[in-house]
């Protein structure tokens, strides 16, 4: 049984003003890392054997504060980088992760993100068949260790899409990570996944004094 945590990164300018960046290399702004600490203080004293990241700017700091502490390296994975949105990189979106929205509000902007990431960027599809692929390669290569991997939002749903389906979701049509959450996933030999936590930003209540 091998241990996954899965760790979104921190807030960054762009996040906070709630404009769309992928590809875009954004750094951390000096929220994001105050939670990258507070995150990495939240993760001392587990065992892991590696720390992956996207080799993005905000991931990588992020990686780079947690493993301070556990006493890791990261490693920069290209094929956990986030999803290029084409010419919707930069542009306002309306953050369903942070607001309730109608469902149909967030369908319409999924169905409309999906038809402009495939004529200008990376299409849904292919994001998911690149992310499937690498975590794949992770999780076949692992044997018993336990693995820290600091990533995207979208990155991290795809992985647990991939385990979980729909079942854990809610409403939403996405797992939602907020920055520097902590989700936590058992695996065994079988491949067979076994969910602890889900999102668990409780070591933020700077940013989420309701947290859990």
């Amino acid at each position: 049984m091998a241990t996954f945590f899965l760790i979104r990164h921190g807030t960054t300018a762009w996040v906070d003003q709630q404009l769309l960046h992928g590809i875009t290399d954004i750094p951390l702004n000096d929220n994001g890392l105050r939670q990258a600490a507070q995150t990495a203080e939240a993760l001392r004293g587990i065992s892991a054997g590696r720390l992956l990241s996207s080799p993005l700017t905000r991931a990588m700091q992020t990686a780079e504060i947690i493993g301070q502490i556990v006493g890791l390296t990261p490693e920069p994975v290209e094929g956990f980088r986030e999803i290029d949105f084409g010419w919707m990189e930069g542009k306002k979106i309306r953050d369903d992760t942070m607001e309730d929205y109608p469902l149909w509000l967030e369908r319409c902007d999924h169905y409309w993100m999906s038809f402009v990431r495939l004529v200008s960027g990376e299409s849904l599809q292919r994001f998911q068949r690149r992310i499937t692929q690498e975590w794949e390669k992770v999780r076949s290569g692992n044997g018993k260790e336990n693995i820290i991997i600091v990533a995207h939002s979208g990155v991290l749903g795809v992985i647990l899409e991939s385990y979980l389906g729909n079942s854990l979701r809610g409403n939403k049509s996405y797992y939602v990570s907020y920055p520097c959450s902590i989700t936590e996933i058992s695996v065994d030999e079988m491949g067979r996944c076994i969910p602890v936590r889900l999102n668990d930003y409780a070591h933020l209540s700077e940013w989420y004094p309701n947290g859990h």
